[in-house]
């Protein structure tokens, strides 16, 4: 049974892949999108260089897998809901590898997020979203949309979590860079506010 999770760089996406990792042996593909928005001007960057860092551990540390990327620049003022443009990417990426047949597409989403606005619309669009961008696909079995951590909090993300890993991962909205591919935290937006909350900043 093929998963393919999509990789944010983010520590709920990187629990996702190291769960999907090492509770079986069944291949795993994992797709970052690159999303250059309006919102900030670095995030993109640090999340991008997250991924790459979480991948090479995961391999090394774990097994291979299959890891993909696209690119999404969107410099308009509305962008939408990144849960809608995951499910969108991850239907065309499903497409192109009819002989793996994947049959499970996983969100690395956990238990907190559901508290956010709209969250049971922002689920049902990207379902939809999922399922129509699989319509002309010809496949014989409908994939299964999974949510590996959904059960846990930021806290038990980062406690299940590797502390190397942990370092590895990028959780800031809005970045500062400061050469060299490092980013430093800018402390006042929502995530690095949650990480302090929970002590892990």
């Amino acid at each position: 049974m093929a998963t393919l999770l999509m990789l944010s760089g983010g520590a709920d996406s990187a629990a996702a892949l190291v769960k999907l990792l090492t509770d079986n042996r069944d291949p795993v593909f994992a797709h970052h999108i690159i999303i250059a928005d309006s919102e900030s001007p670095t995030r993109y960057k640090a999340e991008n260089i997250a991924c790459d860092r979480v991948v090479q551990y995961c391999r090394e540390q774990y097994r291979d897998f299959v890891y993909t990327k696209s690119l999404w620049d969107f410099q308009l003022r509305y962008f939408g809901w990144n849960l809608t443009l995951c499910a969108f990417v991850g239907a065309r990426v499903l497409r192109s590898f009819p002989e793996a047949k994947i049959n499970r597409y996983a969100v690395g989403v956990i238990d907190e997020p559901h508290s956010l606005g709209m969250w049971k619309e922002r689920v049902e669009e990207a379902q939809a979203t999922f399922y129509a961008g699989l319509t002309t696909a010809g496949l014989t079995y409908r994939p299964e949309i999974v949510w590996p951590v959904a059960h846990m909090t930021k806290a038990d993300v980062l406690n299940f979590l590797p502390p190397a890993l942990k370092e590895m991962v990028s959780f800031c909205r809005n970045p500062f860079e400061v050469g060299q591919n490092m980013f430093r935290p800018c402390g006042k937006c929502i995530s690095c506010n949650t990480r302090k909350n929970i002590g892990h900043i």
